[in-house]
């Protein structure tokens, strides 16, 4: 699958990828790896529902693409870290039932690693596992 996106925010890891590889790539504390199923984030729904947890939301998170970015963005203030990568394992199933849903996720992944680096000098990046 390629997303669409900025140059680097989405790395395709598939099929040698591995927690390991991504915890040696991405080590903590500098970064927080937050791990997803991509056969349950097949659309906008699935999504916020694996999202919330792994990056650890807040309970009132919306579960829409503007509480999505203010999520993203407040990473820092919820979780300190010197960068976030969200690992996407079953990656081909990751919003396949949605073009407009990969559309508008990159586009806000996209917001939010602008953001993150500008204000935190932090990183974003979505590992296709």
């Amino acid at each position: 699958m390629a997303l669409p996106g900025e140059e680097g925010l989405f790395l395709d890891m598939r099929p040698a990828g591995t927690a390991e590889g991504i915890i040696e790539k991405f080590p903590p504390p500098a970064y927080f790896t937050a791990f997803i199923d991509g056969g349950k984030a097949r659309d906008k729904a699935g999504l916020m529902a694996e999202i919330a947890p792994a990056f650890r939301f807040p309970s009132y998170f919306g579960k829409n693409w503007d509480a999505l970015l203010d999520c993203l963005r407040s990473l820092p203030d919820e979780v300190p870290a010197g960068g976030y990568v969200l690992a996407v394992r079953n990656a081909g199933d990751f919003l396949a039932s949605s073009p407009k849903d990969q559309e508008d996720f990159a586009d806000v992944a996209g917001e939010a690693r602008a953001f993150l680096r500008e204000k935190f000098k932090a990183d974003l990046v979505i590992i296709l596992l």
